[in-house]
């Protein structure tokens, strides 16, 4: 939809809602990050490339993109069994498989995959995502949080993803419009515990600097330092391969649910394009990747986004965020973050499909999320979910 055709409140409450995003992804960039052990920038940087170049060409009007779990997970194993100079060889290949799917019409079977089988997958992120607010629980040297600490964190928490959940204020701008703005919970929530907690100092809780400082710096191309040989390109590709599977299905999956939200043709294939050439690039620039993300692009449209706008507004209030105001991110309580990133997660799952009658499809979602959840592969539950399914 052309921005010109909505209102001016409707432009107001989409880059109110851009702004809000914005803030959310800095911390959760800076966690993807510490999921494979590199530095809180690295993560920033890739969401800077993701949300930039997929606000304005991607495949639908109003998607989110950044560093995600599913792309993070896919990759944890390159440490393990490759060498950690080998994820951002891994990242480029990644999205030139994801261009080649294109190309060759194999993300088209993504797209289309079994609705059981996307269930188990939302779950499965869901609860990859919850567990990794848990580290959110610990201080900077791993060890848990203790007395008031974790008390406070925990009673914050709980309040934040309440008013994240529930709190949506409605202004009435009367010298512009009799229409309603809407201003997003997780903005309240942010705004509730930075005043809760510097009104009443007796509240003592990490911040988000605690988890890694906000440099100004933008992404610079850089040589990848890992050995390009035969045998080490055949050990990283499975990782490449399960984040472009990863990446694509929740990509895919947005762009097929917004389209039909607002009612316009889904483009996949621009999508799948257009994110294969941004992991190349974040890869060249010593990034971890992305994808869409289902929670903030649901998050997004549940603010009223029907174009661009957000998007765009949320990739340039994220740059502005970090070039020039990271000091003060720097101080927004982490019991806010948790609090959103639990309430995003909530929405990102199919939870109703494990209420249904038990029959294939109740089994197909059951080991999809099963799978995808123990082993932290989101694209292994798809590629066993789909296997259970046409075997069932």
């Amino acid at each position: 939809m052309d921005i010109s055709r909505i209102s001016a409140t409707e432009q107001i409450s989409e880059i109110i809602s851009g702004f809000t995003i914005a803030i959310l992804l800095i911390p959760e960039s800076i966690a993807f990050s510490f999921i494979l052990g590199l530095p809180p920038m690295t993560g920033i940087h890739s969401t800077m490339i993701m949300s930039s170049i997929t606000s304005i060409f991607g495949g639908c009007p109003g998607l989110i993109s950044g560093s995600t779990a599913a792309v993070a997970t896919s990759l944890s194993g390159v440490n393990t069994f490759v060498g950690q100079e080998y994820i951002f060889p891994a990242v480029i290949m990644g999205g030139i498989i994801q261009i080649f799917m294109g190309l060759t019409g194999i993300s088209k079977y993504i797209s289309s995959i079994p609705k059981a089988v996307s269930s188990g997958f939302l779950i499965a992120l869901g609860v990859l995502i919850l567990l990794s607010q848990v580290n959110n629980l610990k201080d900077e040297k791993g060890k848990w949080l203790n007395g008031d600490l974790m008390s406070y964190t925990l009673l914050l928490t709980i309040i934040a993803t309440i008013v994240t959940i529930f709190g949506i204020l409605l202004f009435r701008f009367k010298y512009i419009t009799d229409s309603e703005v809407n201003i997003p919970g997780g903005l309240l929530a942010i705004v509730l515990l930075f005043l809760l907690t510097y009104s009443f100092k007796s509240i003592h809780v990490q911040n988000v600097g605690s988890r890694g400082i906000v440099q100004g710096t933008l992404p610079q191309f850089q040589v990848p330092k890992a050995k390009w040989s035969l045998i080490n390109i055949l050990k990283t590709l499975p990782f490449s391969i399960a984040m472009a599977i990863a990446g694509l299905t929740e990509s895919l999956f947005m762009v097929k649910e917004t389209s039909k939200v607002l009612k316009i043709p889904e483009n996949s294939f621009q999508e799948n394009m257009v994110q294969g050439i941004c992991n190349i690039i974040s890869g060249s620039t010593g990034g971890i990747g992305g994808c869409v993300l289902i929670g903030q692009s649901k998050f997004n449209l549940e603010n009223g986004s029907k174009t661009r706008l957000s998007s765009i507004s949320c990739a340039v209030f994220f740059m502005l965020f970090v070039l020039f105001f990271g000091k003060s991110i720097e101080k927004i309580p982490m019991p806010a973050i948790i609090g959103i990133m639990v309430a995003i997660a909530l929405k990102s799952g199919d939870w109703i499909a494990l209420y249904k009658k038990i029959d294939k499809d109740w089994i197909t979602t059951l080991v999809t999320s099963l799978s995808g959840i123990f082993s932290g592969s989101l694209s292994l539950g798809i590629i066993i979910g789909s296997i259970v399914h046409s075997f069932i």
